[in-house]
């Protein structure tokens, strides 16, 4: 993430850092509210000594943020 990128919703430019949470971030197609999380795809897993950083990229106009979940040679 070296080259300059621009936001694809304001066309501000990204600014470069790291995402992270003690706990797990998911996934899901359903904007319904949920008890548990239990079916749904796990894109960064709980920590459990450390906290894992994922680079990414945040728009401090509009609040969007882009992150890859997995390493280019995990995806298929």
């Amino acid at each position: 993430m070296d080259d300059v990128v621009r936001c694809p919703e304001c066309g501000n430019v990204l600014k470069q850092g790291y995402i992270f949470s003690p706990r797990r971030i998911c996934w899901s197609d359903s904007p319904d509210s949920i008890f548990a999380d239990f079916g749904s795809e796990t894109l960064i897993g709980d920590a459990w000594l450390k906290v894992k950083k994922v680079p990414a990229l945040r728009c401090e106009e509009c609040s969007v943020v882009i992150f890859k979940h997995k390493e280019n040679n995990d995806i298929k």
